[in-house]
């Protein structure tokens, strides 16, 4: 049963700035306005970089609507956001009276509460990550990160992390995971497998340029197996941007690794397809994370994954059957794993991305986890839950 329904989304990052959670939030506007009949306004801010007009409609039932100034993505930026957004927002309710307010961590967390307080409108929150309770270091972020996660109380959390149900809260938790579009990566498999080097071994990272994705760990592992990586004929990529990417080139440079990683820059569609489908092996040697669509999207290309034990990995990588873990900021566990993959048969290698693609067509698919998603929000704005 399909029921009509208008809801505001807010997610604070987007465009230039565009990870995991910004795609999630997208790809639910999309899918609940053209399969569900549900109209979505999503509010996202002005950032600096990225130049469009004030609405972006999507389709019929999706738009997007950039709120207040040109803004950084600082935090005292978020915060001053937050008041241009309790704007727009009331006056976009004059017009629109919404039937629920679903809210995308962390910040628009505060907004979504107050609003939902104040007009009776139930509040969904959904959490992608938790990085500063899962690195457990005591700063003020911590204690943000713990106020908004566990102790203001919406009227449901959806959380990728499984393990986060367990964790002390005053909020009702149910576990959903990311999906993938794997139509669109089965295509582009057909399309670029015939461009795949069998005289490399090619290793790929996507994802910012940020400390928390632990590639100064990498670069340092990389540096205890360089005799290995040569002999292999084995490479690098790295796709993406970020604030840390000066500072890992000049690293890379001062160690003299120039030769064994190249950066790709940011790519999307077929670009970014292309590079998942000509690698051997997908690496991701963060130090938190929730539940990362990258690993997702390198099986869905039938891509081995390498990547540490946080967030939700460890429920979903089986060891030498889709892939490895190893422990995060250890970068000699990682060097010893690399070394390890590097010794294993293509045969086998291929089997274990097989393995991947087959758990995320099966559990991982968008429209199977949209169908979840579609029920708690029934239920929500019905006050079952």
């Amino acid at each position: 049963m399909v029921i009509h329904m208008k809801i505001a989304m807010i997610v604070d990052a987007w465009k230039p700035i565009l990870g995991g959670g910004q795609i999630v939030a997208y790809e639910l506007a999309k899918r609940f306005s053209e399969h569900y009949n549900i109209n979505v306004d999503l509010f996202v801010m002005n950032l600096v970089g990225y130049n469009r007009g004030k609405i972006e409609q999507i389709n019929e039932n999706f738009k997007i609507i950039y709120v207040g100034k040109k803004r950084g993505l600082n935090l005292g930026d978020r915060i001053l956001w937050i008041f241009e957004f309790i704007k727009e927002f009331l006056n976009h309710y004059k017009k629109k009276k919404y039937d629920l307010i679903y809210s995308h961590t962390y910040l628009p967390g505060v907004p979504a509460k107050v609003l939902g307080y104040i007009f009776k409108i139930p509040v969904i929150y959904h959490i992608h990550g938790a990085n500063n309770l899962e690195i457990g270091e005591k700063n003020i972020m911590f204690y943000v990160e713990k106020i908004l996660l566990t102790k203001l109380k919406y009227d449901l959390e959806i959380s990728v992390l499984k393990n986060f149900k367990y964790i002390n809260n005053v909020n009702k938790v149910i576990y959903i995971p990311n999906g993938v579009n794997i139509e669109i990566f089965e295509h582009g498999y057909k399309k670029f497998i015939k461009y795949k080097k069998n005289n490399e071994f090619k290793i790929l990272f996507v994802g910012r340029f940020d400390k928390i994705k632990g590639l100064h760990i990498l670069i340092e592992a990389i540096t205890l197996i360089k005799k290995q990586l040569i002999d292999r004929n084995a490479r690098f990529y790295f796709v993406g941007y970020g604030y840390e990417e000066k500072h890992i080139k000049n690293l890379i440079n001062k160690l003299k690794l120039e030769d064994l990683i190249i950066f790709k820059g940011k790519l999307i569609g077929d670009d970014l397809i292309k590079e998942y489908v000509t690698s051997d092996l997908f690496i991701l040697p963060s130090l938190s994370e929730g539940f990362p669509l990258t690993v997702l999207e390198a099986w869905a290309c039938r891509l081995p994954v390498l990547a540490t034990s946080v967030g939700d990995l460890p429920n979903i990588i089986k060891e030498d059957y889709n892939g490895w873990l190893v422990n995060p900021g250890n970068a000699k566990e990682l060097s010893e794993k690399l070394k390890y993959i590097l010794n294993l048969d293509r045969k086998d290698l291929i089997k274990i991305g097989k393995n991947g693609y087959n758990l995320v067509r099966k559990k991982y698919n968008w429209n199977k986890i949209i169908e979840k998603i579609y029920y708690e929000l029934i239920k929500t704005i019905q006050g079952q839950n």
